[in-house]
């Protein structure tokens, strides 16, 4: 909805002021875990004081497929470089599988610490070996800029390497934006993203959407076109456990039929 993908947005949303970007810091002490891509805003955050940059693993090796597959003498320096991400991922997922302090999650912990030291210097070692082909070159240095937050995530071992999981709900609201240009309306986009709101948290608790909303519009019609109150509205708050908030409550149920 936002008309930019600038500085400003961001700072509306994590009320950033102008004189928080020049002390170079959050305000109030915060401290903000941003896990994302490479995106020159995302960087301009991670910046300032308070905030731990976590870089996306999948982004950077998209950057080494892509090179060799745009030449083919890359074919197994890309090869190479996609394996020892692999090993990296595959120890995180031991970390995750494992109770920390057991011997499990020790020894899984120790790959993950191997696999980034091995990538850590064969990427110092090509950077400045001979011959080293431009578009290698390239990949090489944007894993060296970027090494910090892309090796800091050692120290949050329970957050995922990358960002697809948000990257993927985000995908349909965006496409499907691509569809509603025609009315270049704004009001419509903040309805969309109300409906949104509203249809993604029934999804997470289980409530199929349209059965829901069907369900929802029926009763306001039924009870003369105006909008539920009370313990009529609060049958379809799934987040809560009856009218009354009692856990003993059992509300009346949803019909999800169809």
């Amino acid at each position: 909805m936002d008309a930019t993908r600038s500085n400003a947005v961001l700072d509306v949303q994590f009320q950033i002021t102008a004189a928080d970007r020049e002390a170079g810091a959050l305000p109030d002490g915060r401290r903000l875990v941003v896990s994302s891509d490479f995106y020159t805003v995302y960087q301009s955050l991670a910046r300032l004081d308070g905030v731990d940059a976590l870089w996306c693993w999948a982004h950077i090796r998209r950057y080494f497929i892509r090179a060799g597959d745009a030449h083919t003498y890359l074919a197994a320096w890309r090869d190479a470089w996609v394996a020892r991400i692999a090993d990296l991922y595959v120890a995180h997922t031991a970390m995750a599988a494992a109770e920390p302090g057991t011997d499990e999650y020790v020894k899984a912990a120790a790959a993950f610490e191997q696999a980034l030291a091995v990538m850590d210097t064969v990427r110092r070692q090509q950077a400045t070996g001979p011959g080293l082909h431009p578009a290698a070159a390239k990949v090489l240095a944007t894993l060296d800029r970027e090494w910090d937050g892309l090796s800091r995530h050692r120290d949050f071992p329970d957050l995922d390497l990358d960002n697809n999981v948000s990257e993927r709900a985000l995908r349909t609201p965006v496409v499907g934006r691509k569809n509603y240009y025609g009315s270049h309306a704004e009001w419509s986009a903040h309805l969309a993203a109300r409906v949104w709101t509203i249809t993604a948290t029934a999804e997470r608790h289980g409530l199929e959407p349209l059965t829901y909303l069907t369900d929802y519009l029926t009763a306001c019609a039924q009870a003369g076109g105006k909008p539920l109150g009370g313990e009529d509205l609060d049958r379809y708050l799934p987040w809560l456990p009856g009218p009354t908030g009692s856990p003993d409550h059992n509300p009346p149920k949803i019909n999800l039929s169809g």
